[in-house]
């Protein structure tokens, strides 16, 4: 399954998690209606007055109105308390944010996974949060989207698995960051949080007329009507209860099938299906198993890679399938022998442990040579549906290629991207000019506003960053993403502002600083809040025809494309419109016999208007859009690494992620009719 078409299988959960939730609330209304009729016909009894009767339509108008606004105002006021998006879930469940320049060993194998998978996966390198009191075999992905999401570990995972188990189940849960599953899982969260609300008033109701009960037991009218109001929180309590029972059954349907999705996903990923399987092989031999102890385990269940409480494994709520199963699903040939498979996995490290004592031995060869041969380092031919094809469905190719290219990164480079303070150098770095005038002044800008010590870092990364061959630029990028996340709100107001002046002090913006200001900020601005993730306004490519057209204009102009990454190309103008014109008949904005569409001259500043709307494009324009992209770059059969990175950059910026020079691929995907 393609991304676009996970995307859209999760679009129509959500749909008919929407008909469900509809469903629950109309018979909660009519149970909370029946429980107040009931009562307030028994308090009327007990002081002569007229029965209301058992269908009352004003009292049915008030009852819906308040049992809605109550479960939607918890629901939404508990969706608002998570709108800060992973880390509030990480923090919630007693997570420790792992600094990237951690030395502890376990910590470290973690960090090499994670920024392998997210380069791999082609988004920036997300938090990692480790559950240290939690000795148990778990993990989970969460947040709204792949710029805000988060990566919570428990610490028996990186203790007791291996790197290929471990290698396994960070990849599941990767698949839960690019199909789109963490916001659904946030959503039922909240859906599950308002039907509880009505047992907690129910319980707080009970409390209170406990206490009223002892004060009125002179007055046999007053000690009544307790009674009755005692009925309405004990009716509450048992609809409330109802209620979870449904909301939490909807919650394991949900989630049981998207398990087995990620673990397939997971195998794609790696092409390895013993690591994600031995990890749950682990999981059945080990004492505690997956257990999560947090309080907060079972509201979460529905996120975690595996089972976060014992209970729920053989119930009806199981978020997760039995272990047997699941593992057969990987691995058919499994009879249910845990113990086994770690006799099994101990000759195996053995053997592993022998072969690395060889290979020490051998002369050394550049892991990114044999990835990017010489011949193809610049150029690789590409079909525009390969391209979209690895949109957000990375392989073990592109695994092998981000561990190469964290590899052969410069150890100076590598070690500055890995802690908060100097990350921000290398993007002080990047951004500077290759002009003397202006960068003597980006470099007194520095000095101003972050001061002496970070000028002379940044002086030190500038000849590192300008030999930088360009399959590297964008995978720095999202690098050090990972560690800017560690500053505090106070230093990355003072980052952006650097940043911003950066660019903008020659009061010209270059396509190059337009690709790191918009790549970088983009993500790190939803991390701290400083926007929203965008919401959907645009349902169809006639509605944002100004912006496409603007923005493949850009992507023909192959000069324009070549400064996104330093480098010097002349375009060819009567291929550059050739392709331009193909492209806009793909994008369904011309079409054969109009085949007199000109380029549209374009600015920097205009783009990032572009950009903005189509963040708010349904997944169906952006598809659309992207493929006409992939058509313009590959009109000539050859693709760039430029052109390559450049598109990268803005299909992510859209929340769509391609891989590192995804080619060669075989699967093609599927167009829109």
């Amino acid at each position: 399954m393609d991304f676009f078409a996970a995307q859209d299988q999760r679009r129509r959960k959500t749909k008919w998690l929407v008909l469900l939730y509809a469903l629950s609330l109309l018979t909660i209304t009519i149970a909370v209606y029946l429980v107040a009729a009931i009562a307030i016909g028994l308090i009327g009894g007990n002081h002569g007055n007229r029965d209301i009767g058992l269908f009352n339509l004003p009292l049915f108008a008030v009852v819906a109105g308040g049992t809605c606004l109550v479960i939607f105002g918890a629901s939404l006021a508990k969706i608002l308390e998570l709108r800060s998006g992973g880390q509030h879930i990480a923090s919630q469940l007693g997570g420790t944010r792992v600094p990237a320049s951690t030395t502890d060993l376990d910590e470290r194998k973690l960090l090499n996974v994670v920024e392998e998978m997210a380069l791999a996966s082609g988004i920036s390198v997300p938090p990692v949060y480790i559950l240290n009191n939690e000795p148990g075999i778990n993990a989970f992905a969460a947040g709204y989207t792949p710029a805000d999401a988060v990566i919570g570990v428990n610490r028996g995972t990186i203790q007791k698995l291996n790197r290929d188990e471990l290698q396994g189940v960070i990849a599941h849960e990767f698949s839960h960051i690019l199909n789109g599953d963490m916001r659904l899982n946030i959503r039922l969260i909240g859906i599950l949080f308002g039907i509880q609300m009505l047992t907690m008033i129910g319980y707080f109701v009970m409390r209170a007329v406990g206490t009223g009960r002892r004060r009125s037991r002179r007055n046999n009218k007053e000690g009544g009507g307790m009674i009755a109001i005692l009925g309405i929180a004990f009716g509450l309590i048992l609809i409330g209860s109802v209620g979870q029972f449904f909301a939490r059954w909807i919650k394991a349907m949900v989630s049981r099938q998207r398990e087995y999705l990620a673990d397939a996903s997971a195998v794609q990923f790696t092409r390895y299906p013993n690591g994600i399987g031995g990890a749950l092989k682990v999981i059945g031999a080990t004492h505690g198993g997956s257990k999560v102890e947090s309080p907060e385990a079972e509201q979460l269940s529905h996120m975690f890679f595996a089972n976060s409480f014992s209970s729920s494994i053989f119930s009806l709520f199981a978020t997760h399938p039995p272990l047997v199963p699941r593992i057969q699903k990987l691995d058919d040939s499994f009879n249910g022998d845990f113990k086994g498979y770690l006799k099994i996995r101990q000759r195996i490290a053995a053997a592993r442990a022998a072969k690395r004592r060889e290979e020490k031995n051998q002369p050394h060869v550049s892991p990114l040579g044999r990835m990017f041969p010489p011949e193809i380092a610049e150029k690789f031919s590409v079909d525009p549906t390969l391209l979209l094809a690895a949109i957000g469905v990375p392989n073990q190719k592109d695994v092998k290629r981000s561990r190469a290219l964290l590899k052969s990164l410069p150890e100076q480079l590598s070690i500055a991207a890995h802690h908060p303070y100097s990350a921000r150098c290398v993007a002080f770095a990047m951004l500077a000019s290759e002009e003397p005038t202006l960068r003597a002044q980006q470099l007194a800008l520095i000095d101003s506003s972050e001061g002496e010590t970070t000028l002379e870092t940044t002086k030190q990364l500038l000849p590192i960053l300008d030999a930088l061959p360009l399959v590297y630029r964008l995978p720095v990028m999202e690098m050090i993403q990972a560690s800017l996340a560690d500053v505090s709100h106070q230093q990355y107001k003072q980052f952006r502002q650097t940043v911003l002046g950066l660019v903008e002090i020659d009061h010209q913006v270059s396509l190059f600083e337009f690709v790191v200001k918009h790549h970088l900020l983009m993500h790190l601005d939803r991390r701290f809040e400083y926007q929203q993730p965008p919401q959907i306004r645009y349902k169809n490519t006639l509605q944002l025809s100004q912006e496409i057209e603007l923005m493949l204009s850009a992507f023909a102009s192959a000069s324009a494309l070549g400064s996104v990454l330093k480098t010097q190309q002349e375009p060819d103008p009567a291929d550059a419109l050739q392709a331009y014109r193909l492209a806009m008949q793909v994008v369904e904005l011309g079409s054969a016999e109009e085949s007199n569409a000109e380029l549209r001259s374009w600015e920097v500043d205009q783009l990032e208007a572009c950009m903005q709307k189509l963040h708010q494009a349904s997944l169906p324009v952006k598809k659309r859009f992207l493929y006409a992209a992939a058509v313009l770059i590959t009109y000539d059969h050859e693709i760039t690494i430029a052109e390559s990175e450049f598109f990268r950059a803005v299909a992510e910026s859209l929340d769509c992620p391609v891989p590192i020079l995804a080619a060669g691929r075989t699967q093609r995907v599927a167009m829109p009719d």
